[in-house]
C-alpha cells in the first residue's frame, strides 16, 4: 500500500471540501456554550469524512468494492450519516428539528439488526478465545456487535467537547488496529486460509485510510479551522466497532488503547443513573474531560493528558506482542485506578463532577 498517497489524498479531499464550504458560507455559528469562543467555520463538511474516505478506497484500491466487508461498512454506516446530517443541517439554518436520543438508537439498533440477518453476517464467525477457536452464533454476533457499536460511537462521541480530542482518540484507535494487523498478527501467526489473509490486509489498509483522516482532522480541528463534529465522530466510531470484529482477533489490545474513553462512558452512565438520577441519554457536562477541567481549568492540560495517555496505553499494548494475559491483567489495573480514583473524588471527597451548566 502507498501509505504516502494516503495521507496526500486525505490531506487533498478534506481541503477542497474546507474551500467550498467556505466559499459558500456554509458554517457552524458559535452558540451559548463554554467551548465556542471562535469564528464561524465549516461543520456540515464533515459529512466529506464518509464521503472522503470511500473515495480514497476507490482510488487506490477499486477492488475492494468487490468485496462485502467493504459494502457492509458502507451500508451500516448510513443511517448514523443520514440522521447526523439533518440535526446537523437543523443547527446550522436555526430549523426546529430534533431527533429524540432513544428514537436515534432505537434507529441504529435495527437498522444493524436487519443488516446483519439479510446479508447473513456472522454465521461461521470465529472468535479466538485463549488458544481455542470457538465458532459464534449469529444471535450472538448480532448482540455483541450492537452493544460494541453503541459503546465506541457514543465513548468517542462524547469526547469531542474539547477540540481535537475525539479525532485523536479515534486516530488512536485505527493506528492500533493497523499496527496489530502489520507487526504482531501477520508477524506472528504465520498459518492462515487464503480468504482470512485478503481480509486481514484489507482490513489493515482500510484502518490506515481511516487513520491518516482522523489524524488529519486532528491537526485542522485544533484551532479549529473547523469542526469534525458528529457527523465525522460517530463514523469513526462505528469505523472502529467494524473493522475490531471483522477479524476478531485482539480484542483485549484494542479495549485497552482506547480503555479511557470506554471507562469514561461507563462511570458517566452509571453516575447519571445512581448518583444524579437522570436519563443517561441526555447530555451533560460530566465526562473526563470535564471533571478536568473543573480540577485544572485549562484546556491544554486536560487535552494533553487525553493525549498522552491514550497514546502510552497503545504503545504499552502493542509491546505485549501475543500475551493476552498480560494484556487482561492490564485492563483491569487501569479499571481498578480510573474507578478507584473517580470514586474518591467525586464521590467520597464530593468534589464537583459537572460545570454549572445546562447542556
Amino acid at each position: 500500500m502507498n501509505y504516502i498517497l494516503a495521507i496526500v489524498l486525505s490531506i487533498v479531499i478534506m481541503s477542497v471540501w474546507l474551500l467550498i464550504f467556505s466559499k459558500f458560507k456554509i458554517l457552524d455559528k458559535p452558540w451559548n456554550d463554554l467551548k465556542n469562543t471562535r469564528k464561524p467555520v465549516p461543520t456540515i463538511l464533515w459529512i466529506f469524512v464518509y464521503i472522503g474516505f470511500f473515495a480514497i478506497v476507490l482510488i487506490l484500491f477499486p477492488q475492494y468494492f468487490q468485496n462485502n466487508i467493504i459494502r457492509w461498512l458502507l451500508a451500516w454506516s448510513l443511517p448514523i450519516i443520514i440522521l447526523e446530517t439533518l440535526e446537523e443541517l437543523s443547527y446550522i439554518w436555526k430549523i426546529k428539528f430534533k431527533i429524540n436520543p432513544i428514537i436515534r438508537l432505537l434507529i441504529h439498533i435495527l437498522w444493524w439488526i436487519l443488516a446483519v440477518y439479510i446479508w447473513w453476517i456472522g454465521i461461521g464467525q470465529e472468535l479466538l478465545i485463549w488458544t481455542r477457536k470457538r465458532i459464534i452464533p449469529q444471535s450472538f454476533f448480532v448482540i455483541f456487535f450492537v452493544a460494541r457499536s453503541i459503546l465506541c460511537i457514543n465513548a468517542i462521541n462524547r469526547f469531542d467537547w474539547i477540540y481535537a480530542q475525539a479525532s485523536w482518540v479515534s486516530a488512536i484507535g485505527f493506528l492500533t488496529i493497523f499496527l496489530l494487523i502489520k507487526f504482531i498478527v501477520l508477524v506472528h501467526y504465520t498459518v492462515f486460509k487464503w480468504d482470512s489473509l485478503e481480509v486481514l490486509i484489507m482490513t489493515q489498509n482500510l484502518a490506515f485510510i481511516l487513520f491518516t483522516i482522523s489524524l488529519v482532522s486532528t491537526f485542522i480541528e485544533y484551532k479549529p479551522l473547523w469542526l469534525l463534529r458528529d457527523i465525522g465522530i460517530m463514523f469513526f466510531g462505528f469505523s472502529i466497532a467494524y473493522l475490531s470484529v471483522v477479524w476478531w482477533a485482539k480484542i483485549w489490545t484494542l479495549l485497552v488503547a482506547l480503555s479511557l474513553v470506554i471507562f469514561d462512558a461507563v462511570w458517566v452512565w452509571f453516575y447519571r443513573i445512581f448518583i444524579i438520577k437522570k436519563n443517561p441519554l441526555k447530555g451533560d457536562y460530566t465526562h473526563l474531560h470535564h471533571r478536568l477541567l473543573w480540577l485544572w481549568r485549562n484546556r491544554k492540560e486536560a487535552r494533553a493528558s487525553v493525549w498522552i495517555r491514550s497514546f502510552i496505553m497503545m504503545i504499552l499494548m502493542l509491546i505485549q506482542w501475543t500475551d493476552r494475559l498480560n494484556k487482561v491483567i492490564i485492563f483491569l489495573i487501569m479499571a481498578f485506578l480510573f474507578f478507584g480514583i473517580n470514586y474518591y473524588l467525586f464521590i467520597i471527597k464530593k468534589l464537583p463532577c459537572w460545570l454549572n451548566l445546562n447542556k
